[in-house]
């Protein structure tokens, strides 16, 4: 008599694949370098609508990085064109195509422009709370020459 003799089998739901056109938010950003390149690039994580999981995106700065990165812009209307400061772009909004890759994990495709996303539904899910970043002026540039230090 084995402790697993009352094991039956319980067939699970599978779930169906996300893929395809999808609204998305970003959840996380992160610089990084590539392993394969050695360059440096963004890691961006983006949660698809409708789902609990991320995927990451992998923008490397090569010789399509300017390409990539407009469209990426593009997708997210909320970040400003050109805008580095990546703890700004935690909870933006946008869309992307996703689709999986040639090991079966769920990638980015491409980024979707805001006219061709109008159509999706609108986002469903846990979205992170968009942060907005001030900076200061630089404080050298207030001092005077009648300061005594």
């Amino acid at each position: 008599m084995s402790n697993w003799d009352d094991y039956k089998r319980e067939d699970r739901e599978t779930e169906s694949k996300v893929t395809g056109k999808l609204r998305c938010v970003i959840t996380a950003v992160e610089e990084s370098v590539s392993k394969s390149s050695g360059n440096p690039m963004i890691i961006v994580s983006v949660r698809p609508s409708g789902c609990r999981f991320t995927v990451k995106s992998y923008i490397v700065k090569n010789e399509h990085f300017n390409r990539n990165m407009a469209s990426f812009f593009d997708a997210f209307p909320e970040i400003e064109d050109g805008d580095f400061n990546f703890l700004s772009w935690v909870g933006a909004e946008g869309a992307a195509n996703f689709d999986t890759d040639e090991n079966g994990y769920l990638k980015v495709k491409w980024w979707i422009y805001p006219r061709q996303a109008e159509s999706l539904p609108p986002f469903e899910g846990d979205k992170p709370e968009r942060q907005t970043v001030t900076t200061l002026d630089d404080p050298a540039d207030d001092v005077g020459e009648d300061f005594p230090f």
